[in-house]
Formats: structure tokens, C-alpha cells, sequence
């Protein structure tokens, strides 16, 4: 249908017929004095015709096109047919001006006067000859589809007839259907869908890709109810209508054995992008957040691709991806009657409403049925999107979202314990034909805090934030930073800017300011709300972002290297799904996927924090200390104390872990980190084995190589692809002989298929150098390793210390080299601990917090035979730790329990080779 239907048709009409004074008292019209309702017209948009004004030289001409408003807020004001001249229509230059059609203009003004009110207003001005709605002419449109008017009643909910009166068919745009598949011989669907592909095939343990998108059996029809809801033909006597009636792209990403597995959803988001999809629809998703999935999602975004995806079904408000990612339109469940449906989850992540509730639409077999879930939301917005995009084909897919998202109906009033959490409003698809507003939104978020992005309790945030407005200009624009959540403080909360026009971007607005209060719990999540304001408060948005604040790790910046140590002994990231960490990255490339310490005597006590059987993580490993960092102009140093009590068949031990990274040019490629492993048992611990475990994905990972460089003691990693960097662990430690074990992906062939063992670990632990290496410049593969040292026998009460340096380089030469600096910056810090007998105990007060345990560290500068005791303020000896035991030269840690001791100050003293070092312990109880 013509887009002018929109606009009221220049017949002859006396306008002198209508009064000001009950012009439009509930809008009569010039088509008879019956009484129109808002149906009939384009809401907050008025036709206007401006008197011509007479000139010296008797010509008519238009007046300057500026208006003010005292009953609402002018956003624009535009002549309807800019192309007229005297000799495109009108005989003669007379006639032109008499008709004047270039003094015609379209008005859109904002706020909540009624229109009548506007128009009274308008009308009562000197220079305006008449002003009135711009009508919306009704063609009665019902679709042939013989279940429309009786099981379709999402449709008139979501405004599609009045929508259809405007446009009925997008076919020219492809809707990708991202699911269990489709049935192209479906009666309502067949004319519909364009070439698809299989990327699964029928079985589950096998995957097969091929050109059969089609379900096979009842049990998939998911993705066949979900088509019929995107773009079931309509008008073709058969069935049921859709909003668009657009062209679907159907990728198959599930099994036909597992129907409600979602296997390549992503490669399927790829596949549509890549295939001339400009809405994805991905009815399905999962808690799991991933930066690869991520990585896929903004791919799509750059291709001018709208993902529309489910907002989930677990009734709760725990993000579902990929509908929790920026710049996917979430879509929650809403049933007839606006409320949400119980199952629905809701939250700041979600964008929009749409019926989800009982939805009628095509299944398996040429059938049709209901089903309920925001699945069956999401494709009657996808729907919507192809409409909108039809009509507007110069918006870019992103400004169809937000269009779509800021002119859907606000139905908080119905969902008031939901309220500001199911989107913006129900989908509306009339209004977004019809209506537009400003969409300002956050580009990128920027946080500055004084620990490199850790958020420690106390520590103040500064809050920075670069906008886009996606539509209409916005003026007087106030941005106001809020939080619920009682562990923050936020100051300085609101900014304002003058203006931003369409697809204006405004860089660095802040800094709003964010204290951490002290007291706040390790890794606490804070959901914060954006609250927008502009053009006299007529505009009024909001949009929400979480920021995990007081994080038990710590990130470690340097000029060349980023990366992140736990309070665990991880390095680069704290948790499964390259979470909780800045990984590891030189020069802005990543290189890391996964590291963790394993520590084990046999297969059956073995302790780590690395992956396990089935995807899960290991939590072994258990924080007695939140890291602690301390950093000076040349050094980053980190300390860490945790335990293996999370394995019941662990070892008994305690770790203190050390991390240091050098700013120093030339220094600032690699970190140290270093392990000493306490033996808390009552006997010796012998047979164990110390090591790392890295899974290194350096230019995406298929294609590495690693390999073991005896000279340097080093296990690196490298890609067939020459342009990328190179990385590698360096084992720093003499103390043990020294073990490398490479690994490598596979479906058949690797340990690593589908799980990592104990057996599996302890076995590349405890291997020695097992192979020079896997793979090469020209035979990647996805590989990781083991690099470690053992056997070691820890005594009771007694520690080993272990070392490795992470490092990465330009080329295999820079890592060598690095690694040769390495060792030499740590064996200076050995002996540097060594010039003197150094006397320490942590922690210092010891209170009943830590059970009454102390640590006291030793530190000598020769073999000696030691007496370590304990005196009080009297001078009265009161216990004896060691008496005349050898010890050698270096650092040494042994563990007490002061339990006996009554609260007071007692004095440690050690003597050694007729020498004494004392050191003052305080004791609360």
C-alpha cells in the first residue's frame, strides 16, 4: 500500500465547515460527523497549511516553517511534498500558489496533550490556514486465513490489522530461523522458505552437515511453530497469518535424535549473517555466558543483522543468553492480557514484551497447534522487525530495534511487581510504522578505579560512558546513574548534554561516581539503571548494566602484557568461560584459555582448579586470603594463601602463592608465578608432583603447535599462522627434576576429547618430558600442556617452592630470550632473600579468626642447625618449636597453633650457628 495512506487525501474539502472552538472536539472528521478515535489517525502528528503571505510583487509565497507550542513539545517540522514546482503539476504559477501545496507541512510534537488540544492550538494562530490529524484511512484488511479470526488474537494484541492497513508484505526480507529446523511441504510455509542448510543432521553423536533443514519427526517441531509465528503466508486461504509475511532462512542447528539441543546455534547466527538474514531469530538459550558466543553476536551486529532472541523460561531474572548480550533485542512473555506469564523471566537484560502465552501457529506434519514460551514471543517481534524494516528500508537494523523497543505499549501498570523489567513495553506494530522517539543508548562503558579494575571495597569507581541516539533528535538530554543495591554510592549521579541528533554519539560523559562501601562481600554483583530524560521530558528511557565490584583477583597491567591472578592460584582467569580475569594477552592478542595448579601424589589424590569430566570446573583449591596486591613504580606483586580441603581426597596442604610482574621495559612481557606448598599433615608427604596445566587458543586455537625447549626449560605455544605471537611457561625451579606433557584436541585421538581425569592429570604431571612437542608450522592443532617438577618429599610442617613465568613474545627468539630474563629476575629475588637470617610469622596479630594458626618463616643464609623458640615479656621461655634441627640455606615456612598461649606479646627467637634473630608476636584472643 502507498505510505501516503498515512496522510489525509487533498479532495475538496471546505474547511470553513469546522469552528475553532469545536474543531475537534473528539476529532470529527471532513468524512462525516461521526466520531473517530484514535484509530483513525497518527498519534502525536498534525497536518499543517500555512497562509500565503503577499510580497511587492504580488506573488504568494510560503512563511518561514517555525513553530512553538505552549500544549506540547515541537520534535519536527518538515513540508510534505518538497518536489513541487510550478510546472510539475500545476499549469500555471496562479493555480500553484493558490493551492499551495508546498505551504503544506507534517508536524510530530511530543508530550501528553490531547491532539484536539493541539490542534485548537495550532489553529488559533494568525499564519496557519488549517491544521488537522494526519487520518489514517482503513481498508478493512482481514486475511483469508481461516484461523486468523478465531485463534490468532496475539495478532490484534500486538496491533497487526491496523499495522497491515499500512504495509502487508516484507518479502523482500529474509528472516533467519535459527532451530530445531522447519517443514518446507508445510502448507502455510513452503511459499515462504528460501535454501536453508543442516549444520547437525539426524544424529547427535555425529554431526552431519548437509542441505535438509526439514524436521523429521513431531518431536522437532519447535523450530516449525516458531516459522509459522515469523512468516506463515498469509492471505493464501491456508491456515494462519503473520505479521510480515517476509522470506525465512531456515539453519538447522539441532539433532533430529536430541530435539531440545541446541548444538551450532551460534554457527547457525553466522551462517544467517553471512546468507542475507536481516533479523535472526533464536528462540532458545542458556545462563552460560561465553566470549566466543559474544564474538559471534557482534560479527552479526557489524553485518546490520537484528538478533531477536528468547528471554527465557525459568521465571526468574537471571540472564539467558544469547538474549543477555548487547545489542540483542530480549524478548519476554506477556499473555493476553499484557501481564507476564509466570514462566517468563524479566530483568534489565530484556527489551520487549510480545504474547507468548497459548500462541496458535504451523507444527509438524501440515498441522497446526499451540505452544507457550517467550520461543513463541520472540518471532512474532522477529515478525514485527521484517515489517518495519520493509517499510523503512533506509534504518539500519539497529535503528529498527530501537524503533520497535521505544514505541511499544507500557503495560507496567498491569505487571507492577515487574515494573521497568519486561522492556520497554508489548510490541506495538502500528505504532512503530507510525511513531518514532529518541533511543539513546550506551556504546561502550568505561570504569576507572585505583587496582586496575578489581572494584576493592572502599575504592571509588569513575563511571564514563560513550552514547549513540539511534532516532529522533533528543535536546536538554539527562543522564542519571542509580543503584538499588546498598553496597554502592554513587555521587556526581547526573550529566547532562545540550543535544544529539540522529545517530549522534557523545564520547566520555562522566565521570559519575561509584564508592565500593567497605564492608561489601567478595564478588558482589550491582545491577545499575541508566535513566534517561530529554526534550522537555517527554522522552524518558532506561537501560541497566551489572558490574561484579569487591573481586577476589587481581589484574596485573603492564605496557606489553594484561593479565589476572585469583585468589586460587589461577592465572589469567578466575572461573570456567574465560570469566572473572582479563586472560592473558600480549600486545592485544589473546593467548590464554584456561591455567590452573594441580598438585598430586597418585590418580586418587590429586588436587586442582582445572576442567574435570562433563565440562565441570575442579574447586579443589580454597581461598584462605583474598589476593593482595601491592604495587610500586617498577613491580605488581600479588599474595594469595588457599588450601586443598575442597578435595576430600587431597593432599592436606596449604599454598602461598606469589605473583610479580615487572613494569620495566624490556621486562614487561612475563609474570613470576611462585607456589609454596605446605605440608600440614603430621608425616612427611612424598611422591608429589607440582605442576600447571595451560590450554593455550593463540589466533583462535584450531591451529597451534606446541613444543619443550630443553636449553630453556620452556614449554611454548605458537600458531600456523606466522603474524601471531608466541607463549610459553618457564620452569624457574632446581629444586625437583622437571615434567612437560603436551595435548592436543581431538575427537578420537585426545585425552582431552570429552574430560580430563585424575587418572589423565596425574599421569601428565608425573611423566617427565614426555614428547618434544605437537604438532607444527604447517600441522596445527587445538593443544594445551602440562609443565611442572616432582617428585618432591615435603616434611611435615615444611614447604616447597616452585616457580613458573608465563610469558609472551613476538617470535620464538623473544620468548627464549625473555625466558633467560626470567630466571635471572628470579634467582636475584632468591638471594636477595638471603643476605641474612630474616625472622617473620604471619599473621601478626594471631587471633581464634585463623583457628590460632601462625606461619613463621625462616629465612638463612647458610646450612645451619636451628632452635626456634618462644619467650614472654618476662623472659620466660614458655614452648620450644625446634631444637638443633639442620636446615639449609633459604627460605623455609613451618605452621604452629598458639592455642596455649594466653593474649599478650611473646617474642619468636631463632638461633643458628651461635647467632640469634628474635621477632615480636602478638596473641589475641
Amino acid at each position: 500500500m502507498n505510505k501516503l495512506i498515512l496522510i489525509v487525501l487533498l479532495i475538496s474539502i471546505s474547511y470553513s465547515s469546522f469552528s475553532q472552538t469545536n474543531y475537534y472536539g473528539n476529532i470529527k472528521s471532513s468524512r462525516g460527523s461521526s466520531t473517530l478515535s484514535d484509530k483513525d489517525y497518527i498519534p502525536n502528528t498534525v497536518i499543517i497549511k500555512f497562509k500565503a503571505v503577499a510580497s511587492s510583487n504580488i506573488k504568494s509565497k510560503s512563511v518561514s516553517p517555525t513553530l512553538e507550542l505552549k500544549s506540547a513539545t515541537v520534535k519536527s517540522l518538515h513540508v510534505k511534498f518538497s518536489d513541487v514546482s510550478s510546472t510539475a503539476r500545476i499549469t500555471t504559477s496562479a493555480e500553484s500558489d493558490r493551492i499551495g501545496l508546498n505551504r503544506i507541512y507534517e508536524l510530530k510534537y511530543s508530550g501528553n496533550a490531547a491532539i484536539e488540544t493541539v490542534i485548537d492550538e495550532l489553529a488559533a494562530k494568525k499564519n496557519i490556514e488549517y491544521a488537522e490529524p494526519a487520518y489514517v484511512y482503513h481498508t478493512s484488511f482481514i486475511p483469508n486465513d481461516p484461523q486468523f479470526s478465531t485463534k490468532q488474537s496475539y495478532l490484534s494484541q500486538v496491533k497487526a490489522q491496523q499495522a497491515w492497513d499500512i504495509i502487508r508484505d516484507a518479502s523482500g526480507i529474509i528472516i533467519g530461523i535459527v532451530d530445531t529446523g522447519s517443514e518446507k511441504t508445510h502448507e502455510d510455509l513452503g511459499s515462504n522458505i528460501i535454501a536453508g542448510i543442516d549444520l547437525i543432521g539426524s544424529s547427535s553423536a555425529n554431526f552431519v552437515e548437509d542441505n535438509d533443514a526439514n524436521v523429521k519427526n513431531v518431536a522437532s517441531d519447535h523450530g516449525v511453530h516458531v516459522s509459522g509465528l515469523a512468516s506463515a503466508a498469509s492471505n493464501n486461504a491456508k491456515g494462519i497469518a503473520s505479521i510480515a509475511n517476509a522470506k525465512l532462512l531456515i539453519v538447522k542447528v539441532a539433532a533430529d535424535d536430541s530435539p531440545g539441543d541446541i548444538y551450532n546455534g551460534y554457527e547457525g547466527i553466522i551462517y544467517a549473517a553471512d546468507h542475507g538474514a536481516k533479523v535472526i531469530n533464536c528462540s532458545w538459550g542458556g545462563e552460560i555466558r561465553s566470549l566466543y558466543e559474544e564474538d559471534v553476536v557482534n560479527y552479526a551486529i557489524s553485518r546490520d543483522c537484528l538478533i531477536i532472541a528468547a528471554g527465557g523460561n525459568q521465571g526468574n531474572n537471571v540472564p539467558d543468553y544469547p538474549a543477555g548480550y548487547k545489542g540483542v533485542l530480549a524478548v519476554a512473555n506477556v499473555m493476553s492480557n499484557d501481564v507476564k506469564a509466570s514462566s517468563s523471566n524479566y530483568g534489565g537484560y530484556i527489551g520487549i514484551s510480545a504474547p507468548g502465552t497459548n500462541i496458535y501457529s504451523t507444527t509438524y506434519s501440515n498441522t497446526y497447534g499451540v505452544k507457550s514460551g517467550t520461543s513463541m514471543s520472540t518471532p512474532i517481534v522477529s515478525s514485527a522487525a521484517a515489517l518495519v524494516k520493509a517499510y523503512y528500508p533506509a534504518l539500519s537494523m539497529a535503528q529498527v530495534g530501537e524503533l520497535l523497543r521505544v514505541t511499544a505499549d507500557n503495560v507496567d501498570g498491569v505487571n507492577s511487581t515487574y515494573a521497568g523489567m519486561i522492556g520497554n513495553g508489548r510490541l506495538n506494530v502500528f505504532r512503530a510504522l507510525t511513531e518514532s522517539a529518541p533511543a539513546i543508548r550506551t556504546i561502550k562503558l568505561t570504569f576507572d578505579d585505583q587496582h586496575a579494575g578489581t572494584y576493592r571495597a572502599g575504592n571509588t569507581i569513575d563511571v564514563f560512558m560513550d552514547l549513540r541516539n539511534y532516532l529522533l533528535p533528543a535536546t536538554g538530554i539527562e543522564v542519571t546513574l542509580k543503584s538499588t543495591n546498598t553496597n554502592v554510592t554513587i555521587s556526581n549521579a547526573t550529566q547532562l548534554i545540550t543535544e544529539m541528533g540522529t545517530l549522534d554519539e557523545k564520547t566520555g560523559i562522566g565521570a559519575f561516581k561509584v564508592t565500593v562501601n567497605p564492608g561489601t562481600p567478595e564478588n558482589t554483583p550491582v545491577e545499575f539503571r541508566i535513566a534517561y530524560k530529554a526534550n522537555g521530558g517527554t522522552y524518558a528511557d532506561y537501560e541497566t548494566f551489572t558490574l561484579v565490584v569487591a573481586r577476589d583477583y587481581m589484574n596485573i597491567i603492564t605496557d606489553n602484557l594484561t593479565t589476572s591472578a585469583s585468589s586460587i592460584g589461577k592465572i589469567g582467569y578466575g572461573s570456567a568461560n574465560e570469566t572473572d580475569g582479563l586472560g592473558f594477552i600480549y600486545k592485544d592478542n589473546k593467548l590464554l584459555y584456561e591455567s590452573s595448579l594441580m598438585i598430586g601424589r597418585s590418580a586418587n589424590a590429586i588436587s586442582d582448579n582445572a576442567r574435570t569430566t562433563d565440562g565441570v570446573i575442579n574447586t579443589h583449591f580454597v581461598k584462605q586470603s583474598s589476593i593482595a596486591e601491592s604495587i610500586t613504580d617498577t613491580k605488581i606483586v600479588g599474595y594469595a594463601q588457599f588450601n586443598d580441603t575442597g578435595n576430600l581426597s587431597g593432599l592436606s596442604v596449604d599454598v602461598n602463592h606469589t605473583v610479580t610482574a615487572d613494569k620495566q621495559t624490556g621486562k614487561d612481557n612475563y609474570i613470576v608465578a611462585e607456589y609454596e606448598v605446605v605440608n600440614r599433615n603430621a608425616t612427611d608427604l612424598t611422591g608429589v608432583y607440582i605442576g600447571m596445566f595451560t590450554d593455550w587458543d593463540i589466533d583462535g586455537g584450531a591451529s597451534n603447535a606446541t613444543a619443550y625447549d630443553a636449553t630453556t626449560k620452556l614449554g611454548y605455544v605458537y600458531s600456523t599462522n606466522a603474524e601471531f605471537p608466541y607463549a610459553g611457561v618457564k620452569l624457574l625451579s632446581t629444586s625437583a627434576p622437571l615434567n612437560y606433557y603436551p595435548l592436543f584436541l581431538s575427537a578420537t585421538e585426545s585425552i582431552l576429547n570429552d574430560n580430563f581425569t585424575a587418572a589423565e592429570k596425574f599421569m601428565t604431571l608425573s611423566s617427565g618430558i614426555s614428547s618434544p612437542g605437537i604438532g607444527s608450522s604447517t600441522d596445527g592443532r587445538d593443544v594445551s600442556f602440562v609443565s611442572g617438577y616432582g617428585p618432591y618429599s615435603i616434611p611435615a610442617n615444611g614447604s616447597v617452592k616452585v616457580a613458573f613465568a608465563y610469558i609472551g613474545a613476538d617470535n620464538l627468539d623473544g620468548l627464549k630470550n625473555s625466558a633467560v630474563d626470567a630466571q635471572e629476575a628470579y634467582d636475584l629475588s632468591i638471594r636477595g632473600q638471603q643476605i641474612t637470617a630474616i625472622l617473620s610469622s604471619y599473621p601478626n596479630p594471631i587471633t581464634p579468626n585463623n583457628n590460632n594458626n601462625v606461619a613463621v618463616v625462616i629465612n638463612l643464609p647458610e646450612d645451619a642447625p636451628i632452635t626456634l623458640e618462644v619467650f614472654n615479656m618476662l623472659g620466660s621461655k614458655v614452648n620450644t618449636f625446634i631444637s638443633g634441627t639442620s636446615f639449609s640455606k633459604g627460605a623455609h615456612t613451618l605452621y604452629y597453633n598458639m592455642a596455649n598461649l594466653n593474649p599478650g606479646i611473646y617474642i619468636l627467637r631463632l638461633s643458628y650457628n651461635g647467632k640469634v634473630s628474635s621477632h615480636k608476636i602478638s596473641v589475641l584472643k
